[in-house]
């Protein structure tokens, strides 16, 4: 249960200070210690922000001059104090160490009075400045009586750890360097003992012009504060051990700090002992850095502030002191944490989901098309050099398997080894000889040279994981003696590697290009790629169904989506499913505006015979307008696969998008030699995304990577537009024959018959399927249609015309089928997959087509 003070429901009564508030100045402070003191790196602690959900920012004193934030009171107020008159300090240690060090620098006498429970490291570096050093007491409100004492019997100068207005203003200067940095936090978290740092940060800030929320935390065992305000008066409490040492004071009776935190302060967080050890432990987690208790107590008390729903952000916090002894550590790293929360921090327990850190990558890639288009056999010769460099790389891995294996001596099949070598030379010997027949022969003049260099690109791939696959395991080692179980080196002495479905290498060298393919920002978006397209539709759905769809949800669907992501929504009974009938963007937007979905789902090109459209822009425009709360859009963007424009996907105002493809399709260029999907997010989503991945177990397996083709987003644009300007060619060839428009509608969206076409004008391509509805509704029975699809292919082959019979798109060969009934108002239709080929080969397929079909209306 969370210990929290707000300081406002009391009244306190006028304070009884050893010194006047109003002679606090911190920026003459600032401008005394400029050049003394040092100015501290500010360093955002983004593993905390995943927990309180605000920025958060750390002053790092523990990296000033004598390891934490005392130097600087303990500078100005020895140069206030403007004589050689000898010093006396008390102090739990950091202080004193302070006051000790800087009365070194200006030549005075100095004492430092510490209580013999003060840390055994402290004590030693007080002693190396060459101070006095008196150890009294069983706590510092003894040791200050004591030096109290002392300072009036001998007229020293006493200076307090916190009720000196010079210590406050030195203070100040923290929060003034920190908002000269960092000039949007809104908030400041801050340790309290005394309440000399939390003052003078608050007089800082103020002295700044800025109004931030000021917050302390203090121990629950030493909560003389907290007690204080709540009195309306100083009390004292009981002297009892806690780890933040530091903050263990109970307040002179007539402290200054008293009035200034009551003014000031807008709450004040107790820690347990548990909450104190966690906060060191998190910094040396998670940033590497000794700090003790004292110094890091803000830590949890975020966390803590956040769960109250205190905590405005920018947040800024000291991190106050780092003189942390090795004893200490070794009791905050045995202390038997028992929180989950502080478990989850801490990684002790294994980190969830939302837990692990957002990783971005930040490499350029190019974002348009080259306007001078290259050719299939520019294209297909590039793939082939690619893939003899991978063979390259496979041989020497397979040296490098049997040369570790030697001098580890693990054991290995020498034979197996030395025939997968063979087979890695066989298939580089044909993969070159494919390259040399494309480079002698005009591949526009003679396609078949095309079709045999996919061949051997295909083969090449395909050796290449085979015999990757046959010397790795599925659940790697990364150690082992004697038997050998890997094949990988870069899993050795990796304990991260598990099992296969989890990640890997050639699956996140997939990932990474498709980022850039799409042209999506790295640094915002992230793409995890699935073992098919309906296992991404599957993967976005668990996810959907966990992070967004509460039961009784309304999920709004586009006239027309793939026909089984519909069958495995429509079955969801938890939620309500709600179809639109039309495409146009009022209407869709007039049923978002009706019923109120928490999540819509559209295709970005109906696979149906008629190829509707939804514009996405102006869609996800009137949705960003109408701010109907938070919404997610499901878009699936297979049909004009990397079209859709980073506009749409960004969504913003509410809207999200997830955005999802069947790499079997365009992705693998014709390939499809695996089949695969991607699903791409928000990167903030991306631990989630492959958590669910790993436990639905929709991960694309390394073979299947393995036997993606490697290539970029210029590269891909140019084969996107080369088979759309095919599809458009042979439709606009087909559309000039009235005797075949006679027989059938000819369907493509690039045609400016198409209902759609001004949508279509807007996007880089609109696809490579050309689709047709015979006007004699008889004919579109698949019983016609295949007699029809066979007419074709007779009168092809004698042309040599590449075609091929079979469902599917993306091929780099011609592919036509008699499409099954995708949605259940449309019939079967004849679809045209007009492949990449030449405009030679274009040329023949709509010669072929026509005849074809002129004969027919013929008859």
């Amino acid at each position: 249960m969370l210990n929290y003070f707000e300081p406002g429901s009391v009244s306190v009564g006028p304070s009884q200070a050893a010194g006047d508030p109003s002679l606090i100045d911190p920026s003459d402070a600032m401008e005394v210690i400029q050049g003394r003191a040092i100015k501290t790196p500010v360093r955002r602690l983004y593993w905390l922000e995943r927990y309180v959900g605000v920025p958060v920012y750390a002053k790092l004193e523990s990296q000033q001059h004598t390891g934490s934030f005392k130097f600087r009171g303990a500078y100005y107020a020895l140069h206030r104090n403007g004589t050689t008159r000898p010093v006396i300090a008390a102090s739990a240690g950091n202080h004193g160490l302070a006051v000790a060090e800087v009365a070194r620098q200006l030549g005075v006498p100095a004492n430092i009075c510490i209580p013999t429970t003060a840390s055994r490291l402290k004590r030693e570096h007080i002693v190396a400045t060459g101070a006095g050093l008196i150890e009294h007491g069983n706590s510092l409100e003894e040791a200050i009586e004591h030096a109290l004492k002392l300072a009036r019997s001998k007229g020293h100068y006493f200076i307090s750890p916190y009720n000196n207005p010079d210590v406050i203003a030195g203070n100040a200067t923290i929060s003034i360097e920190l908002l000269d940095e960092v000039p949007e936090i809104k908030s400041l978290v801050v340790p309290v003992g005394g309440g000399g740092l939390i003052s003078g940060m608050a007089l800082g800030a103020a002295c700044t012009g800025r109004t931030l929320d000021v917050f302390g935390c203090e121990p629950a065992r030493y909560d003389s504060l907290t007690r204080s305000l709540k009195a309306g008066e100083i009390v004292r409490v009981v002297h009892q051990p806690t780890l933040a040492d530091g903050l263990a004071v109970n307040l002179e009776p007539n402290s200054i700090t008293f009035e200034l935190v009551s003014r000031h302060v807008q709450g004040i967080v107790c820690l347990s002992e548990e909450e104190l050890a966690a906060s060191t432990l998190a910094m040396l987690v998670h940033e590497s850095l000794l700090v003790e208790p004292a110094g890091a107590a803000a830590i949890v008390a975020c966390i803590r502030l956040s769960q109250k729903g205190r905590l405005r952000g920018p947040v800024g916090i000291p991190i106050c002191g780092g003189n942390l002894h090795h004893i200490a550590l070794s009791r905050i790293q045995r202390f038997p944490y028992s929180d989950p929360l502080l478990l989850r921090l801490l990684d002790l327990r294994g980190r969830r989901a939302v837990d692990l850190p957002v990783a971005r990558t930040r490499l350029s890639h190019d974002e348009t098309a080259q306007a001078d288009i290259a050719t299939p056999q520019a294209a297909l010769i590039e793939q082939l050099r690619l893939c003899i460099d991978d063979i390259g790389l496979c041989s020497r891995e397979i040296s490098d398997f049997e040369q570790y294996c030697c001098s580890q001596n693990l054991l290995f099949d020498e034979k197996v080894v030395h025939a997968l070598a063979h087979e890695i030379e066989t298939i580089a010997a044909s993969v070159r000889q494919a390259i040399q027949l494309l480079e002698e022969g005009d591949a526009e003049q003679d396609s078949d040279r095309l079709a045999i260099g996919e061949s051997a690109l295909r083969w090449g791939l395909s050796t290449i994981a085979y015999v990757r696959g046959s010397l790795e395991w599925c659940s790697p080692s990364y150690d082992q003696s004697r038997v050998t179980q890997f094949y990988n080196l870069g899993a050795q002495n990796n304990p991260t590697v598990n099992y296969e479905r989890y990640e890997s290498a050639a699956v996140q060298r997939i990932e990474s290009q498709l980022v850039g393919v799409l042209g999506l920002p790295p640094e915002e978006f992230a793409v995890t790629v699935t073992s098919s397209g309906m296992a991404a539709y599957m993967l976005i759905e668990s996810f959907l169904l966990r992070e967004r769809l509460a039961p009784g949800a309304t999920v709004l669907l586009a006239p027309y989506i793939y026909f089984e992501a519909s069958e495995q929504l429509t079955s969801l009974r938890s939620v309500r499913c709600v179809w639109a009938k039309e495409y146009e963007v009022a209407s869709m937007l007039a049923l978002v505006a009706e019923h109120r979905p928490s999540v819509v789902f559209l295709d970005s090109l109906a696979n149906t015979a008629t190829q509707r459209m939804i514009d996405l822009p102006a869609f996800v425009a009137g949705l960003r307008r109408q701010k109907l709360g938070p919404m997610t859009l499901v878009i699936d963007g297979t049909m004009i696969s990397g079209g859709v424009s980073l506009e749409v996907i960004r969504g913003g105002d509410g809207v999200e998008v997830l955005y999802y493809e069947s790499c079997s399709k365009y992705l693998q260029l014709g390939l499809d030699a695996s089949m695969a999907g991607l699903v791409a997010y928000p990167v903030e989503a991306r631990a989630t995304f492959e958590r669910l991945r790993r436990n639905c177990g929709s991960i694309l397996y390394k073979h299947g990577a393995h036997l993606f083709p490697v290539y970029d987003r210029t590269r891909f644009h140019q084969r996107m537009l080369r088979i759309s300007n095919n599809a458009l060619r042979v439709a606009s060839l087909l559309s000039q024959r009235k005797q075949v428009l006679d027989l059938v509608e000819v369907i493509y969206p690039g045609l400016p018959s198409h209902p759609d076409h001004a949508v279509a004008q807007r996007l880089p391509y609109a696809g490579g399927c050309v689709t047709f509805l015979f006007r004699e509704p008889g004919m579109n029975h698949r019983d016609q249609l295949e007699a029809v699809i066979e007419e074709i292919l007779e009168r092809a082959r004698p042309l040599g015309l590449h075609l091929t019979k079979g469902v599917s798109f993306g091929f780099s060969a011609p592919r036509i089928s008699a499409a099954a009934s995708m949605a259940e108002s449309e019939p079967p239709f004849l679809r045209l997959y007009v492949g990449d080929r030449g405009a030679r080969q274009a040329d023949l397929l709509a010669h072929v087509l026509i005849e074809v079909m002129e004969s027919m209306s013929n008859e």
